[in-house]
């Protein structure tokens, strides 16, 4: 499945997990900008409606992920293999995988210092074959610490970024600065917890319940509204 898609007037390309994975392999090899991939979330479009940057975000990846089963709900999409790949969490499992058996050079770059240190330590036991050349974290979008974290990613040059992001900050940071990044492809993995720390420590099950209610409603008053127009 390689499609367009839109949702809540937000068009953008949506593969599964091998076509992804084939992308990604034609543009290690590519002299070009950065490549941006990210996971869709329910949050993120939600989010999405009430700040135009993160609109901007979504529509600027080359390729995206549904990350809930809820976000091919809103596309009016149906295929079984994607839906089971979102229950598995594949994307993250399989571009880890990769990134190891390449033995890629990668740059992780987390919200804070603990969600990169965390994600380094995950990395490190699971995949060591990963070769980390740095981490950061982007504390505040103040023009200093900006500077300063395109330079640590310069430095160091890798093949790859890894972004971590609970508040979208890391979102809109590389859509603002996507051509002052020297690296190959970006990964957006949005909130990393659920992938590190396992199934044991996903969110609530009550406020996922919400999130849905919430997501499915604002989808569907947004589907109400353009058939008015």
């Amino acid at each position: 499945m390689n499609e367009k898609i839109e949702i809540m007037g937000i068009s953008l390309d949506t593969c599964s997990v091998e076509e992804i994975i084939e992308s990604i392999n034609v543009h290690w090899h590519q002299e070009e900008s950065l490549s941006t991939y990210g996971t869709l979330t329910m949050k993120l479009f939600m989010e999405a409606q009430k700040d135009p940057e993160l609109k901007e975000y979504i529509q600027m990846l080359d390729k995206a992920v549904p990350d809930d089963p809820e976000v091919m709900w809103a596309a009016g999409l149906h295929d079984g293999k994607i839906e089971e790949e979102i229950s598995r969490h594949d994307f993250a499992g399989t571009l880890f995988w990769m990134l190891s058996q390449y033995r890629n050079h990668i740059f992780i770059l987390g919200e804070t210092p603990e969600d990169a240190e965390e994600m380094f330590q995950y990395l490190g036991e699971k995949y060591p074959d990963i070769v980390v050349v740095g981490r950061d974290c982007l504390l505040t979008g103040e023009t200093d610490q900006v500077d300063r974290v395109i330079n640590e990613i310069n430095g160091v040059s890798p093949q790859a970024v890894l972004s971590c992001s609970r508040t979208y900050e890391l979102e809109k940071f590389v859509k603002k600065n996507r051509k002052m990044i020297n690296s190959r492809v970006w990964f957006s993995l949005g909130n990393c917890q659920e992938i590190w720390k396992g199934p044991g420590l996903k969110p609530a099950w009550l406020g996922k319940i919400m999130e849905k209610n919430i997501f499915k409603k604002m989808v569907s008053s947004y589907k109400e509204e353009k058939k008015e127009i």
